[in-house]
């Protein structure tokens, strides 16, 4: 009897990591390698702290950032910085993709910088809400990564930085205020959307997504903004795979 208690207490403990784990290989698996560092179209730079890929785009007043990464010492982002002989105050505005701590981390070592984001995600970058994904409803926002939005977006916003132009763009599903964001060649999807090894595009992981419909809906009235627009997208880079090239996977949505 003792045996099959202790048994039947060790299933309890286990069961929830191992189920956890599964549900994230199942996730990730299939999904382009994601490079360590690489050069993009319009002089962006796509840098990795091995978990989360954050685009930095220079221009000719200093740095613009598409996310901070899951490190809150930000040192793949620093080193980068270092290498342009450019440090952390040359950093003057951050685009969240969306407000979960593996995007905002290293935020606050850039304190000369402008937050932007959708309102839905103001009070989950700063630690204040949740959003409703399956796992995220269940874990709460690092005090070192929480950040403060000073800046909200409206769908369709254009954000003027010396030569360079960034537009945001509402799409949401994977959080409440998920971005992407266009310049100069490059759209930037965040968790909206990770690339495949095949190269077609696959829609936000459902174990992270508030609403996986309202992603796929948001992806395809994305498409449509962009060819209303006439954006020629070069590159389509995402949080946690390999960039691909040229919009045709996202059109293929």
């Amino acid at each position: 009897m003792k045996k099959k208690v202790i048994i039947a207490v060790a299933a309890l403990v286990l069961l929830p990591p191992l189920s956890l784990g599964f549900g994230l290989f199942m996730t990730m698996r299939g999904l382009a390698p994601m490079p360590d560092g690489q050069d993009l179209a319009g002089n962006a730079r796509l840098v990795s702290d091995g978990f989360t890929l954050s685009y930095l785009l220079p221009y000719d007043g200093g740095v613009a950032l598409v996310d901070c990464g899951n490190d809150d010492k930000g040192a793949a982002i620093l080193a980068e910085l270092k290498k342009r002989s450019l440090g952390p105050d040359d950093v003057k505005a951050i685009f969240l993709t969306h407000g979960h701590a593996d995007h905002t981390a290293a935020c606050h070592l850039f304190t000369k910088a402008d937050v932007y984001a959708f309102p839905g995600d103001v009070e989950i970058a700063a630690g204040n809400a949740k959003s409703r994904g399956p796992l995220p409803r269940w874990v709460g926002m690092p005090p070192e990564k929480k950040i403060k939005v000073t800046k909200t977006l409206a769908d369709g916003q254009i954000i003027t930085l010396g030569d360079r132009e960034v537009v945001a763009f509402a799409v949401p599903g994977h959080t409440a205020g998920s971005a992407a964001y266009f310049s100069k060649g490059v759209l930037m999807l965040g968790d909206d959307a990770q690339a495949e090894t095949s190269g077609a595009l696959r829609p936000a992981m459902w174990l992270f997504t508030d609403d996986a419909d309202q992603n796929k809906k948001s992806l395809h009235e994305l498409a449509g903004k962009i060819k209303q627009r006439g954006d020629k997208v070069e590159t389509i880079g995402c949080a946690h795979s390999g960039p691909l090239t040229g919009a045709k996977a996202l059109e293929a949505l």
